[in-house]
């Protein structure tokens, strides 16, 4: 994976983003009184928009879109933003509830070949995130030692470095085998 530093992108411009999307969220859910799901990619280290974030995305939609297919629930909004922060998707999903919206993004997370690297945030119309705790499901494992992937984060227990390689691994093995 090859790094170019205009892409690089600090903490702050992170925290910027993030406060930009929840704004957007508020907007979306206001326009269509429906269940949103905000989708981003899960990417260590200082460049977010690459390869393999894009690949992450694109597989991620296309799996929200085979799942609207397999339940007839209807995707009535969707918006696909490229930023230097990442990949980003509004999809605004007609399903009968936000629960089950979630339960859905969750298993699409566990059992699609790239969904740990997805983060499928389902956002109710009063606009509270839909939780994995909530939905008593475990917390995600972290990439290379199965371990909680929130401690292997805090405590940096693997390099950037080795995440990249295995993330690399993963979506050269999906594009290969897709």
């Amino acid at each position: 994976m090859s790094h170019h530093p205009d892409l690089s992108v600090s903490l702050d411009q992170l925290l910027l983003r993030k406060e930009v999307r929840v704004r957007q969220q508020g907007e979306w859910l206001k326009r269509h009184s429906l269940p949103l799901v905000s989708f981003t990619v899960n990417m260590p280290g200082a460049v977010k928009l690459n390869a393999a974030s894009q690949t992450v995305m694109d597989a991620g939609m296309r799996a929200i879109q085979a799942l609207c297919q397999q339940t007839g629930w209807r995707q009535v909004a969707c918006q696909l933003l490229v930023e230097k922060t990442g990949p980003e998707a509004f999809v605004v999903i007609q399903a009968p509830s936000a629960s089950m919206l979630k339960k859905a993004m969750m298993k699409i997370e566990r059992e699609h070949p790239l969904g740990r690297l997805m983060d499928l945030d389902v956002i109710d119309v009063d606009g509270h995130i839909i939780s994995r705790q909530g939905a008593q499901l475990p917390r995600r494992r972290c990439l290379l030692c199965e371990h909680d992937a929130v401690i292997c984060a805090r405590s940096r227990r693997h390099s950037v470095e080795a995440l990249l390689a295995k993330i690399e691994e993963m979506t050269h093995d999906y594009s290969c085998c897709a």
